[in-house]
């Protein structure tokens, strides 16, 4: 499997304590992670890009650059440039960084929105995802469209059937956050994850607890070690992965939010063995 990082920079990992996104590359190649996220424009500074580009050899890393537009603030017209400003430098450095994925999100939308009924938000999202799309498509690097607790699968997956080429990077925590059962969420998506974010929460109901809103009720999510914690992430990866023809090319990028008070490498050692135990299932299971 193409295990990679995409967060959280827990603060025992010290990523800030001098250049982020280098501290960032170094960190993922010591750890056997194989991918993380990069944003393209880093690239345009010269200086930059040469150590980026030594930083990906050295570790072997696949890059993953992110695509972001000011849809719902600036509106279609302004999103569709940024686009097009975004696909000129995929075509630029996709070879150079190994994209093997570019990653979106609704930007700041969400389904329950007043303003907006739900196929007025699909419409908009359509027309600017096509484009992107195509293009990512073409240059060899799909995008794929995060559940970022906005949208219920079911709504990620109703885009890729109106969007040629769209896949579904499945954050396995944040059907949480939107009320989603998180297994049935990911076998709807399973035939069009392209990527994840990997990550695990316990959770409660907290109807009376501190952290209520006055005349509100309040779903607790705290962090846990990857296989730890109450997403099924175990049933949600096989579902994953027999759902798709070519397992292998899914990007499976972690986001680590560990316990307080758990060491956070030890976070780490936990959730590699989780992971590396998944590995070993599915070699036997194809056997």
């Amino acid at each position: 499997m193409l295990w990679g990082y995409a967060g959280v920079p827990c603060s025992d990992f010290r990523w800030w304590d001098g250049d982020q996104t280098f501290n960032k590359l170094r960190w993922c190649a010591k750890h056997n992670f194989k991918a993380t996220g990069l944003g393209l424009q880093e690239m345009e500074d010269p200086k930059r890009r040469d150590k980026i580009l030594e930083l990906r050899e050295v570790g072997d890393l696949q890059l993953c650059p992110g695509f972001h537009a000011p849809l719902w603030k600036n509106g279609i017209n302004e999103a569709l440039k940024k686009a097009d400003e975004f696909i000129a430098l995929l075509e630029k450095y996709h070879h150079d960084i190994h994209a093997p994925i570019v990653c979106t999100g609704a930007g700041g939308m969400h389904r329950f929105n007043r303003s907006y009924t739900l196929e007025q938000q699909l419409d908009l999202l359509t027309e600017l995802m096509t484009p992107v799309a195509q293009a990512c498509y073409e240059l060899g690097c799909p995008l794929a469209i995060e559940n970022h607790g906005d949208y219920y699968c079911s709504d990620l997956v109703e885009l890729c059937k109106r969007v040629p080429h769209l896949g579904i990077q499945l954050d396995t925590g944040n059907c949480y956050l939107i009320g989603e059962k998180p297994l049935p969420a990911a076998i709807e998506a399973a035939p069009y994850v392209l990527s994840t974010h990997f990550k695990d929460h316990i959770v409660y109901p907290s109807p009376c607890g501190e952290h209520r809103k006055e005349g509100g009720l309040c779903f607790c999510i705290d962090g846990a070690p990857l296989g730890d914690g109450d997403v099924p992430l175990r049933e949600m990866f096989h579902a994953i992965v027999k759902a798709n023809a070519h397992p292998e090319k899914i990007v499976f990028l972690w986001e680590l939010v560990p316990p307080k008070g758990m060491n956070h490498y030890d976070a780490l050692e936990r959730s590699w063995e989780f992971c590396y135990s998944l590995e070993k299932e599915l070699v036997t299971c194809q056997h």
